[in-house]
């Protein structure tokens, strides 16, 4: 049974899911309030599934309301009929595909790994290939985190390493005695780029918001790679085609619950508002 498609104006409260996933699981809190702004049409962001921590709604609308570029006016794909899908993603001037449960490996033709997933998704998996579709048809801006990235690989022809571990890549997941929701590794630009005015510069590594199980095995054709995880695992993507599709990114850290102020943080969210722009 399918559902109307949610909204929210950055700064209302709404009754969004808490989904605790293979890939990338939030917080429940709800986080400190923020100023009501009025509806734009201008400004729709389409978000692949929301969550109750509001963490990709926070993030944007903070850096929205500091560029300038708010309010900003979000909707969840997951879970719409296809009347209000269809409606909502006219008025979308950016999609994010957020984190979440894994992405089913008959994706990728390894249904046989499905054991090493804890929980899947088909009809996520459908929504954001439905998602991704429509990005590449009119261009629009889309960021992917986590999942997000995982999806845009696999969409794209790509394949993905059912469980890290077994690849020998270690330190993406488990965090800390005490704290093992998230964990800190090293992210470092491999080839640099821009977008608008942000500049993605080849420099030290820094640590970031970590926590997948999954990665990049087979990079898509359809995309380069931009940055690295460690032991070299691909974790920053963008589509080759940028005359077709400007902006459109994935990476497999968490932007939206990293330190703030960093080009790998804040920056991406920064690209993205101004992708938007008219």
């Amino acid at each position: 049974m399918t559902q109307t498609l949610r909204l929210v104006l950055f700064g209302c409260c709404i009754n969004g899911l808490l989904w605790t996933g293979c890939s990338s699981p939030e917080s429940a809190g709800e986080g400190a309030p923020s100023p009501s702004l009025a509806v734009t049409d201008s400004t729709t962001v389409v978000l692949s599934k929301f969550y109750s921590s509001r963490s990709y709604r926070n993030w944007l609308g903070r850096l929205a309301e500091a560029e300038g570029t708010g309010p900003l006016r979000f909707v969840e794909a997951y879970g719409a009929d296809s009347a209000d899908f269809e409606r909502e993603f006219q008025r979308a001037r950016a999609v994010v595909l957020t984190g979440g449960e894994d992405v089913h490996p008959a994706r990728y033709g390894q249904a046989a790994d499905t054991v090493r997933c804890g929980r899947i998704d088909v009809e996520r998996d459908r929504v954001e290939h439905l998602l991704l579709d429509r990005v590449l048809d009119q261009g629009l801006p889309c960021l992917g985190v986590c999942r997000g990235l995982q999806v845009m690989n696999v969409h794209g022809g790509g394949s993905l390493h059912p469980h890290l571990p077994d690849a020998g890549y270690l330190g993406h997941r488990g965090g800390a005695p005490g704290q093992t929701r998230d964990t800190l590794h090293e992210v470092h630009i491999t080839r640099p780029w821009s977008s608008g005015q942000v500049a993605f510069r080849q420099g030290e590594p820094r640590n970031f918001v970590s926590h997948h199980h999954q990665g990049i095995d087979r990079l898509s054709d359809a995309y380069s790679g931009w940055a690295e995880g460690p032991a070299g695992l691909i974790e920053g993507i963008r589509y080759r085609d940028t005359l077709k599709v400007p902006f459109l990114v994935g990476v497999q850290w968490h932007p939206e619950r990293s330190r703030s102020g960093e080009v790998l943080s804040d920056g991406l969210g920064q690209a993205l508002l101004q992708a938007m722009a008219p």
